[in-house]
């Protein structure tokens, strides 16, 4: 007589509760009983991970690529360096701004040994023509070169070492641009796109044209530089020419040479204090004399052109290096997180944050 439904669920059930008792048990049994391979392999995978948080300390490690270590003196000199060039003093950055930023630095620092990982195996590692200027151009920032030297071993460098940094940086460049070129070419379309979507990319702002004399109040008592810009108004009025008067008596030293000229500049381009006046006056008028933060000026408007829309063939070099520039980052970034997702990357937070 066959089985009915209900015998050959329990029986099934029966089987499959005999398999997952016999499963527990064995892994209850391996892990606390008789340290069976499963609590051996988990074991030393809590040892490895013990055994490479103290290389870690030991060593400074802050983060490893490939295997590759990167040390935290490496971290802190890049940290100063990202502080240095946005006006940071380190010492007053608090504590959560500057964990963010050497989280931030940290990261750049992986992706720079991911891009020197991959690109170590390029064909060419003869010293690149391009890393001759390179090293021109350390030198020249170099105040004595007598010391060039003592000024490479305080930044932990040697001739040599320094010749392999710019090789290494050279064949890196050309590496990236191989990889990304087909990524980063600008179609006629897409300037012709930029060009009608975004009209304000190749509007030309109001500019004007004008000429001003200038006195600092830099060195003077108090009230002597209103004294002598009214003094120079006054000759104005009575018939000097303004390019004579700012010739003999403006302080500004690039334009004195030329009559006071200041060539064209929109809005943008000067304090604002200045341009509210300037640009309220019509042209060939002369202003009254009036201050700024840094002095007194007289300012006469020779011409202007108004708001316009530049032509796609006067902007289309502008907006192509706008679309290439998107571009690259673009690619850079896809770049480096295909790197990341074939390395082995390893962070060690702690190392990383100061307290």
């Amino acid at each position: 007589m066959p089985e009915s439904e209900e015998q050959t669920g329990k029986r099934t059930f029966r089987w499959r509760f005999a398999v997952y008792a016999t499963a527990l048990l064995y892994l209850l049994g391996d892990l606390y009983l008789f340290q069976g391979p499963l609590r051996a392999k988990l074991s030393a995978s809590s040892e490895n991970e013990i055994s490479a948080k103290a290389l870690a300390m030991r060593e400074g490690i802050v983060a490893t690529v490939n295997g590759h270590p990167i040390r935290r003196e490496e971290l802190d000199r890049a940290v100063g360096e990202y502080c240095l060039k946005r006006g940071l003093l380190p010492g007053k950055v608090d504590t959560k701004r500057m964990n963010s930023i050497r989280v931030l630095v940290i990261n750049e620092l992986v992706a720079d040994r991911l891009i020197w990982f991959y690109s170590r195996h390029h064909e060419s590692r003869s010293l690149p023509e391009d890393a001759l200027p390179a090293r021109g151009g350390f030198l020249r920032g170099i105040a004595d070169p007598a010391r060039f030297a003592e000024l490479l071993s305080d930044q932990g460098f040697d001739a040599q070492r320094l010749k392999t940094f710019l090789q290494n940086q050279s064949v890196q460049r050309q590496w990236i641009e191989r990889v990304i070129a087909d990524h980063i070419v600008v179609r006629e379309d897409e300037i012709k796109q930029r060009y009608r979507e975004e009209p304000e990319a190749s509007t030309l702002p109001e500019r004007i044209r004008a000429r001003h004399i200038f006195i600092a109040n830099l060195g003077k008592e108090n009230g002597e530089a209103e004294r002598m810009i009214r003094a120079a108004a006054r000759r104005l009025e009575e018939g000097d020419a303004f390019e004579k008067v700012a010739a003999e008596l403006s302080e500004d030293s690039r334009s004195r040479a030329v009559g006071g000229e200041l060539g064209w500049f929109t809005r943008e381009r000067m304090d604002e204090n200045f341009v509210s006046v300037v640009f309220s006056l019509d042209d060939n008028q002369v202003s009254p004399p009036f201050a700024t933060e840094i002095g007194w000026h007289l300012v006469e408007v020779l011409e202007r052109k108004p708001e316009e829309r530049a032509s796609i063939d006067t902007v289309r070099e502008e907006l192509a290096a706008a679309i290439e520039a998107e571009k690259r980052q673009y690619a850079l970034d896809a770049l480096v997180d295909s790197l990341k997702r074939k390395a082995t990357v390893r962070y060690f937070p702690e190392f990383i944050w100061v307290e």
